[in-house]
């Protein structure tokens, strides 16, 4: 019994730090968006969280061009994702952040963890009820 409790929630610690790490870097990006030179950072987590629950991330593919990936941009048919890059190279100043694409990763990265904390705050409550037994 314990090792599906451990799982449950390993898999969930994973995926709320690796969103926490995110959003670190996000606001990194946006505090440093004047800063000449500063290249954008981006966490990626994914992979490892698939690895950990034990599915291979090329069983994950989309398998239709019209569905998206998990960054929440158009896939290609063979399951890679190459999002646009909003128009930051005309920058003089090196710098690689767009608030435009930081704000939307921002909202995104904010709604996953949410629904993924309460998600969790619903299982931990069934859980204690089942314990209570009521």
């Amino acid at each position: 019994m314990p090792g599906i409790f451990d799982s449950t929630f390993s898999v969930a610690r994973t995926a709320l730090s690796g969103l926490s790490r995110r959003q670190t870097a996000i606001s990194a990006n946006v505090a440093n968006i004047d800063t000449p030179g500063y290249q954008r950072k981006d966490v990626t987590f994914e992979d490892a969280l698939k690895a950990e629950m034990g599915v291979s991330p090329s069983a994950m593919r989309t398998t239709d061009p019209r569905h998206f990936s998990s960054t929440l941009t158009p896939a290609s048919s063979n399951g890679s994702s190459a999002r646009p890059r909003d128009v930051v190279s005309e920058r003089n100043d090196a710098n690689t952040v767009s608030i435009d694409e930081e704000m939307i990763n921002l909202v995104d990265t904010q709604l996953r963890f949410q629904a993924l904390a309460q998600t969790t705050g619903r299982r931990i409550a069934t859980l204690r009820t089942a314990i209570r037994g009521q």
